[in-house]
């Protein structure tokens, strides 16, 4: 299941998601939640989260401890995955890193965990909600 950048700013925010982003993150550390992957963009998407908020001395700290995370895979971005995100921001009027999530999510598992019900409308992907993963945790 690929994890949504939104579970990593909850943590950042330390918003109402902060507890289940963090208990999702302790399962996939400890194997408990498995075949967990992230993607590359995610951390460029959390840098633009950070500098769009004057945060600047918190960038390196943050992607330092979410490069720490055990057991969590890293997709890089590729060329199809490009391409797909391209054709599906056209047809849903996705940004650039909701189609990049997409496009790698039907690229392998088709599970999406986050917040964000844009992706309720994209056919081929199914949306987990952090709280109902965390509940099952």
């Amino acid at each position: 299941m690929l994890l949504d950048s939104d579970i990593f700013v909850a943590i950042i925010k330390e918003d109402r998601l902060k507890h289940p982003s963090l208990k999702i993150l302790k399962a996939v550390e400890k194997r408990t939640l498995k075949n967990a992957y992230a993607l590359v963009a995610s951390i460029q998407e959390i840098i633009f989260w950070l500098l769009n908020r004057n945060l600047r001395d918190k960038i390196l700290l943050t992607v330092s401890r979410i490069f720490q995370l055990k057991n969590l895979e890293w997709i890089p971005l590729t060329k199809e995955i490009f391409l797909t995100a391209s054709a599906l921001m056209e047809e849903y009027d996705l940004g650039a890193f909701d189609g990049y999530m997409t496009a790698t999510a039907l690229s392998k598992a088709r599970i999406i965990v986050t917040s964000d019900r844009i992706y309720d409308k994209i056919k081929g992907v199914k949306r987990v909600g952090l709280e109902e993963i965390a509940k099952r945790l």
